[in-house]
Formats: C-alpha cells, sequence, structure tokens
C-alpha cells in the first residue's frame, strides 16, 4: 500500500471572518509556493463556527515539509489566531519526523491516529 497521508483538521472559529480572511489569502500561496508534495488542500464550511481542513500529502516527508514550510508564513498566523484546532485525524503511517513534529506543536492530545492503509486505489 502506499504512503499516502490524509488530515482531516478540525476547527472552531473565534473570527470566522478572519478565518474566511486568511483563507483568502493563504490557499492561493500554498498552490503557488507550497510543497510540492502536497497533492490535495480543501476547506470546507461546516456551519458558521466552524471549519474543515481536507488534505492529501504524498508521504510522510511532504507532510512534515508542508508544516516546516507554512507554519510562520503570517496568512497561518492569521489563521490560527481566528480559530482554535478542536481536531486532526490522521489516515496513513506516523513516522518519528513526524512524531517529533506532532510533539512540539503540542498536538498529541488533539491528534486521532485512525490507522495505516490495508486496501484499496486511488486514481
Amino acid at each position: 500500500m502506499t504512503s499516502e497521508i490524509v488530515v482531516v483538521n478540525f476547527y472552531s472559529l473565534r473570527d470566522p471572518q478572519g478565518f474566511d480572511r486568511a483563507l483568502r489569502v493563504l490557499v492561493p500561496r500554498v498552490r503557488l509556493q507550497g510543497h510540492e508534495g502536497l497533492r490535495s488542500y480543501r476547506f470546507f464550511g461546516s456551519g458558521p463556527k466552524e471549519r474543515r481542513l481536507v488534505a492529501i500529502y504524498e508521504g510522510p516527508s511532504a507532510w512534515v515539509g508542508h508544516h516546516d514550510l507554512i507554519m510562520a508564513w503570517p496568512e497561518m498566523v492569521a489563521l490560527r489566531a481566528a480559530a482554535r484546532l478542536a481536531r486532526t485525524d490522521l489516515y496513513g503511517p506516523i513516522t518519528p519526523p513526524m512524531q517529533a513534529w506532532i510533539e512540539e506543536m503540542g498536538l498529541a492530545k488533539k491528534l486521532r491516529h485512525q490507522g495505516e492503509a490495508i486496501a484499496g486505489f486511488r486514481r
């Protein structure tokens, strides 16, 4: 099976307009300047105070590289100021470099590892 990583982030919004403003700048920048191993990056509105991000990475190194790249960007700083990350569901392997990043950012209690792929396909 593949080492693809699928992540679903659940955000609780403090400032919905600020969050959406940050997205309008962040998403185009990620598309143009983001990590080449990021395959899909889509935000969904799930109510006036909630948003979801579904991101697909080609593998663990792309997940780490993406976060290393964008976390200091002003758009990400604005997004984090406008919302609280309530939960992250991660599908796929967690490697030692990923685990170190998760621990450094204090995400361990918010992360639900949903396991690695055991069967299936992607077109």
